[in-house]
């Protein structure tokens, strides 16, 4: 075929069958396992040899790719915009290390697996990190900067780039400055492990003053009320860490068990821990069982005091509207306007024996003899008008 048909063809899209031919025939495709960056390059050679231009290329790739490929590039390809951006993702992906074949006895059948890793989004943001850490450092100029979180810090970063002490020490001097590089300078001769530097610039630029007061306050430090298990755990060992890098663990957990809150201090001894690690899981756990146990109690507190004011409430009276009265019938309120008044003395309260006079039964009839008495005779027992007697008689 003339590649100047063939461009043609392609430009216009008139001849996709013819496209899709050519790539059967004079192609070889990529399923996402053997070497991508050789496949990549006799690609490139095969599409100089047919006159394919770089649209044209870009528009191959769909009939180039299947199974595992394929189904990478439908799932990429809102990205992949030019051939160039086509070959940088595709080798990031499926660049692979072909691993030494395993031989893999499954019962009487000898199978030979060939083990292929790729390279993974990881591995790329590693290497980003990695390029970083060379291109901006974490600098440390010597006794004006803290030596123990300069450290810290750099072993962050280390350990997202997954470095080893080797790469830690080769690069080590590109994050001194001033007094710290020039005493580098003069130890880097003798120094030749990560954890002989750390150790030496530790000893070096670790003021003394510094190492005292942390000593100082690791003595005496104790649990807050609000302070997790966690931060105090964090804070204990920090300042074991600044008063010597090189403490054992043993001693750690002897710190770690004075300083403890009364209230979780002996829940743990009783499991007694032998590591520092083990000794923060028990604490965690002890801390979280006695938080539940806590909020159960809170809980069940709060029920008894709603009861206790839901029954010390008063009771209250049913209230009746005085319409209510107007509805009785007129005869019971005539019938009783009619008989005399007579007061009903059990319904009196009571009141100051001062103010009301009690009589006695035999003194009220005694008055009540006297009273009945004629006024003409002075005799007892009847009135003036049946008095049958004459005056002064």
């Amino acid at each position: 075929m003339n590649p100047s048909t063939v461009n043609h063809s392609l430009s216009n899209n008139n001849d996709i069958p013819s496209f899709e031919y050519l790539i059967d025939t004079k192609f070889i495709k990529y399923s996402g396992i053997g070497d991508a960056k050789n496949w990549l390059l006799q690609t490139m050679h095969q599409f100089k040899q047919c006159g394919l231009r770089r649209l044209e290329q870009l528009q191959a790739i769909p009939f180039l790719l299947i199974d595992t490929a394929y189904l990478w590039y439908v799932e990429n390809i809102d990205l992949i915009v030019s051939f160039e951006l086509f070959s940088k993702l595709f080798l990031q992906k499926f660049t692979c290390t072909l691993l030494k074949s395993q031989d893999i006895s499954r019962g009487d059948t000898d199978k030979t697996l060939s083990v292929v890793t790729g390279s993974s989004f990881t591995s790329h943001l590693q290497q980003t990190i990695a390029d970083e850490i060379i291109k901006k450092p974490t600098y440390f100029r010597g006794s004006k900067d803290d030596v123990h979180d300069w450290l810290d810090k750099l072993e962050q970063r280390f350990v997202m780039v997954k470095w080893s002490d080797e790469q830690k020490l080769q690069y080590i001097s590109i994050h001194l400055q001033d007094d710290a590089q020039r005493w580098w300078t003069q130890a880097s001769n003798v120094i030749k492990t990560w954890s002989s530097f750390t150790e030496a610039v530790t000893y070096a630029f670790g003021s003394t003053k510094a190492q005292q007061l942390a000593f100082e306050q690791l003595k005496w430090y104790k649990q807050t009320i609000n302070q997790s298990i966690t931060q105090y755990y964090d804070t204990i060992m920090e300042l074991c860490k600044k008063v010597d890098a090189a403490m054992p663990d043993s001693l750690k957990l002897k710190y770690l068990m004075t300083g403890i809150k009364d209230s979780l201090k002996l829940h743990v001894a009783l499991q007694d821990p032998k590591t520092t690690d083990v000794f923060l899981l028990i604490a965690r756990k002890v801390e979280d069982t006695l938080s539940l146990t806590t909020s159960t109690n809170e809980i069940h507190q709060d029920h008894l005091t709603i009861n206790a004011v839901a029954q010390s409430k008063p009771l209250t009276r049913p209230f009746i509207p005085q319409q209510s009265f107007r509805n009785f019938p007129q005869h019971t309120f005539q019938q009783t306007s009619r008989q005399p008044y007579r007061p009903n003395y059990s319904h009196t309260p009571r009141m100051d024996n001062q103010q009301i006079r009690h009589y006695a039964p035999s003194r009220y009839s005694s008055y009540k003899q006297q009273s009945f008495r004629c006024y003409k005779c002075g005799t007892p027992g009847h009135y003036a008008r049946n008095c049958t007697r004459t005056h002064f008689e």
